[in-house]
């Protein structure tokens, strides 16, 4: 009896202590948030907007600019060049949430932190029509020294924005994309140069002729918009073309779909083909191992 007595005891312990233990948790749960939202409050944003509809960055030397319409991005230069919206959006969104690491206090002059002569200058236009320059400095250690237009207050930010930015047009377009076609899932592939069809369906032949598009890669473009009168510059013009249209079962779908391409001519180097690929204006330069991989079978002479 007394023994049964102790265990309750102890019973009653553990539940004491396992509810002491939850509420413990809740409390510290709690105060972790409220520690958080304390943070994000305290944070000096130096971009004061909910949102761009345009923005343009340069490094002294090279020059970017994207405008915002109807929730799309455009590349301000040429707007018929397809761009990647998450990329575009990325950076917009880093120069929206941009926050200060510290702000100095009685800053010297601002040619002292380099932000006469910035490294970098960022033009953006707020949602409500607000215009706005953010220029940034030296490097102070991993950090970098700014000032929001003509304000004379000195901060500085993290490197993340500056890792942002991208100077390359080939970095923000969006260019075409390649199915995934393998040994497995092509079904046949059809080429016509010079007036003549060739038909590939047996699997020896399309396990060769996999092996070209399973490495074709569309990153090298030349042109972004092709004019029709520039066709026959890349040997791209239909009497001068190669037609390749690969057929192949979608892994998704699992019906049969069908990717076309145009095969151009030789670039002066000797090294590429030009490639376009149906209803697009993108001309690409390819490896010509690739095209004749993706285009020559090889057949074994009679003996």
């Amino acid at each position: 009896m007394k023994q049964k007595k102790v265990m309750l005891i102890l019973v009653g312990i553990l539940v004491v202590l396992a509810a002491l233990y939850g509420g413990l948790r809740v409390w510290n749960q709690k105060s972790q948030e409220k520690e958080a939202k304390q943070a994000e409050v305290d944070k000096i944003h130096i971009t004061e907007t909910d949102g761009l509809s345009a923005f343009s960055y340069t490094n002294g030397t090279d020059n970017m600019g994207f405008v915002q319409e109807n929730d799309t991005w455009y590349y301000d230069e040429d707007k018929e060049i397809p761009v990647s919206q998450s990329t575009v959006e990325g950076i917009a969104n880093a120069i929206e949430g941009l926050t200060v690491a510290r702000e100095l206090e009685n800053p010297d002059a601002l040619e002292d932190y380099g932000l006469t002569e910035p490294s970098y200058t960022i033009q953006y236009t707020s949602d409500d029509g607000t215009e706005s320059v953010l220029y940034i400095g030296d490097a102070t250690g991993e950090d970098y020294y700014a000032t929001v237009g003509d304000t004379g207050k000195v901060y500085t930010i993290t490197s993340s924005i500056v890792s942002q930015l991208q100077f390359e047009l080939s970095g923000v377009v969006k260019n075409d994309s390649v199915p995934s076609i393998g040994s497995g899932n092509l079904k046949k592939v059809e080429i016509t140069d010079n007036g003549e069809t060739m038909t590939y369906k047996e699997e020896d032949e399309l396990a060769e002729l996999a092996g070209g598009f399973g490495v074709l890669s569309l990153t090298d473009c030349v042109n972004y918009h092709v004019s029709d009168e520039n066709l026959a510059g890349y040997g791209l013009d239909e009497a001068s073309r190669m037609t390749v249209v690969a057929t192949y079962k979608d892994s998704g779908t699992e019906e049969n779909e069908t990717f076309t391409v145009y095969i151009g001519k030789m670039d002066e180097s000797g090294t590429y083909r030009y490639l376009l690929v149906k209803d697009s204006k993108m001309v690409y330069q390819v490896s010509k191992d690739v095209v004749e991989n993706m285009t020559v079978v090889e057949t074994e002479s009679e003996e």
